[in-house]
């Protein structure tokens, strides 16, 4: 493993753009406060006995994906790591190491900041689901779903936001080499909010990985995930590509 990735990961786990990305990990709790109250904001609905924990964090997984603020903070974060060290010539002490292993130890510090959330919200969703929702109605109380197909969809809804989650990270550090913060965060929101309509648009649909969540019927699972995967290396490939470019340009 390259030996830049611990200590820059440290360093951006200390930052306060990540304790701002880890609190939104907290998005399930809210659901038993709300549900003190008569209101229909967050309201979960299913049919009776038939919700269990996997299609509930597949459906929280989404809705987090959609509120953009963890996304802007994700992206905030990246600025933070990667322009502002160039600006303020921060990164000026590693000229004496190869560029494609600080860009690479950067890029997979930042990667692993989000899957780190992606578990906080995971155990979240657990202490939601097994705390509080499995004695309702709609819920099953099982771990997984009942029928396999479900199961897919479930697996193909969480791989396509995973990808898009990462590719926009992967996005924001290409721009932020070469652009300043606001316009690295209006791109790389402009290009999160897109994927978030585009399952909607029968022009679109096909052109981000969390579109085949709503394809996955109509294609298959093993037609969907090769999908999936093939835009996400797609687009981490021109993505890097860009990234690597930008990064040789700098004077250190």
């Amino acid at each position: 493993m390259n030996y830049l990735y611990k200590p820059m990961f440290r360093i951006m786990y200390k930052k306060k753009e990540t304790k701002l990305l880890l609190a939104f990990c907290a998005f399930p709790l809210m659901l038993i406060l709300v549900d003190m109250f008569d209101t229909n904001f967050m309201q979960l609905s299913a049919p009776k006995g038939s919700m269990s924990f996997l299609e509930f964090f597949g459906a929280v997984t989404n809705v987090q994906y959609q509120l953009t603020l963890p996304a802007i903070a994700l992206i905030y974060l990246t600025t933070t790591c990667i322009h502002d060290e160039i600006s303020s010539s921060v990164i000026y002490l590693f000229k004496d190491i190869k560029r494609s292993k600080i860009l690479n130890a950067k890029i997979a510090a930042l990667v692993s900041i989000y899957l780190s959330s992606f578990v906080a919200l995971f155990f979240t969703s657990l202490i939601t689901y097994y705390g509080y929702l499995k004695n309702l109605a709609y819920t099953s109380g099982t771990f997984f779903p009942s029928h396999s197909s479900d199961l897919k969809y479930v697996i193909v809804t969480i791989s396509g936001i995973l990808c898009m989650s990462i590719l926009i990270v992967i996005l924001s550090t290409a721009m932020s080499i070469k652009f300043n913060n606001g316009v690295t965060i209006l791109v790389s929101v402009v290009f999160a909010l897109v994927s978030y309509i585009a399952p909607r648009l029968q022009s679109l649909r096909y052109v981000f990985p969390n579109g085949y969540g709503q394809l996955y019927g109509r294609l298959g699972f093993g037609i969907a995930m090769f999908l999936i995967l093939g835009l996400f290396i797609a687009y981490s490939a021109i993505f890097y590509v860009f990234a690597t470019r930008q990064f040789e340009k700098i004077d250190l």
